[in-house]
């Protein structure tokens, strides 16, 4: 692999001990890795797991994941490595039972779904997209992961900061000059520059000043970037904690999981290419001063127990369903509320697990019902593999035991999505965006 010259005198000055194993390690192949869903995947686990990630495995080889069910299902997110770190970060803080989460720059989803897999239904996850061509992936992953706690947002960085002290913890996973992705690909290496690392080292200074007031006192940033040059990484980390009232969090990871501590006085980490089976990778955590005060959970107020009875005979029993603008949804008071407060200058685009519509008496489910952690997988018929990557290509299949009208349907006991069945034919419910082209 040919890396840029100017890549590599920096790479020597900033890290001559590690220089030599670096240069090495960058002819080697990417590795490939999958973070399971605690709720949803039951198979055998890959042999290798990530080292600091219990959910996370290294695979041997890359499948074609577009073929499998489960995939689509949610079951697993294909997620490098070296950012299933933020993960391990975000479990150590001491946060409350219910915290509000921001996850900035959230496209397409990994570091999302993997926080939201954590907080598992308890307080609230943000993410946040400011590129609008790029948030429907983001909600498609937010939606096969199926949690309700969550809401997706399509708005500038900088709009956040209107909301002051309402983050209990920041994500920002920066976009930056992917120094440690050069692996993967070519196109990172063909596009980087020294200029390139300035532009983003600025961009990433306004991002960070722009969302700072958005964190609640005692409240933690965590930063991360697919980078490895010290300007990018631990100097933003500096400047907050020079202009802003922010302490580096103390966070004992163990020396076997051969990360990098940073050279600043930050709370840092760096994941050289390589280990672990994984990318370039640099997080580091920061916690503003004050005492976080936290907030409880308040119960939503449901609809009535005889309103929306055919959404509701789908669904586990302890699951309440409450009335939105955008109809019924299984959404969490602090996420609803959450959503309520973000709207006055933020373009909210989903909260919550959409339920499905009314036409008059007739109810239509919306696909994210099915994919729902709350979803009764026991209604669902199941399909063959061959009826499942013909439902998924957009196909309108008929299962065997099929009944008039709504069908949920799963693959090996996973819920996958909704067809209509008319008797002689069946319409298919799974989203046109998502469907297999390529069969």
């Amino acid at each position: 692999m040919e890396l840029p010259e100017a890549f590599l005198l920096r790479l020597k000055q900033e890290y001559p001990a590690d220089y030599k194993r670096l240069n090495e390690v960058f002819s080697e192949p990417p590795g490939v890795s999958v973070n399971l869903h605690p709720r949803k995947f039951s198979g055998i686990r890959p042999e290798t797991a990530v080292l600091w990630n219990p959910s996370g495995f290294i695979l041997e080889e890359r499948p074609t994941f577009i073929y499998d069910p489960w995939f689509h299902a949610g079951a697993y997110y294909v997620q490098e490595a070296g950012s299933q770190l933020i993960g391990t970060l975000f479990s150590k803080l001491a946060l409350p039972e219910h915290p509000r989460v921001l996850d900035l720059c959230a496209a397409p989803g990994g570091k999302s779904v993997h926080l939201a897999n954590i907080l598992s239904g308890k307080g609230v996850l943000v993410s946040n997209e400011s590129i609008r061509t790029r948030v429907g992936v983001l909600q498609e992953n937010i939606t096969k992961a199926g949690w309700d706690n969550t809401i997706v947002t399509q708005a500038d960085p900088a709009a956040f900061g209107i909301h002051e002290h309402l983050f209990d913890v920041v994500l920002v996973d920066a976009p930056c000059s992917g120094e440690g992705m050069f692996r993967k690909s070519e196109e990172a290496r063909q596009h980087w520059s020294p200029e390139l690392v300035g532009f983003c080292a600025a961009r990433q200074g306004r991002l960070l000043a722009d969302i700072w007031p958005a964190i609640k006192p005692g409240g933690f940033l965590i930063y991360s970037t697919c980078t490895l040059n010290q300007e990018e990484n631990e100097a933003q980390l500096q400047q907050l904690m020079k202009e802003y009232d922010a302490e580096a969090v103390a966070l004992d990871l163990p020396d076997t999981w051969g990360l990098q501590a940073g050279k600043s006085d930050t709370s840092c980490w760096y994941n050289w290419p390589g280990n672990g089976g994984g990318e370039g990778f640099f997080a580091g955590v920061l916690q503003k001063s004050g005492s976080m005060n936290p907030e409880g959970l308040v119960r939503t107020t449901p609809t009535g127990k005889q309103r929306f009875h055919e959404i509701r005979e789908w669904l586990l029993p302890d699951v309440d369903l409450v009335e939105t603008e955008a109809g019924p949804c299984i959404v969490n008071n602090l996420s609803k509320t959450t959503a309520d407060q973000l709207k006055r200058n933020i373009r909210v685009c989903q909260v919550g697990t959409a339920a499905g519509v009314m036409h008059g008496a007739k109810f239509k489910p919306d696909p994210a019902l099915a994919l729902s952690v709350h979803f009764n997988t026991s209604l669902a018929t199941p399909l063959s593999l061959e009826e499942t990557i013909a439902f998924l290509c957009g196909d309108g299949v008929i299962p065997s035991g099929a009944k008039d009208g709504w069908n949920a349907v799963s693959f090996k006991g996973l819920p996958l999505g909704w067809i209509n069945f008319l008797g002689r034919r069946s319409n298919n419910n799974w989203p046109q965006a998502w469907r297999i082209r390529n069969r």
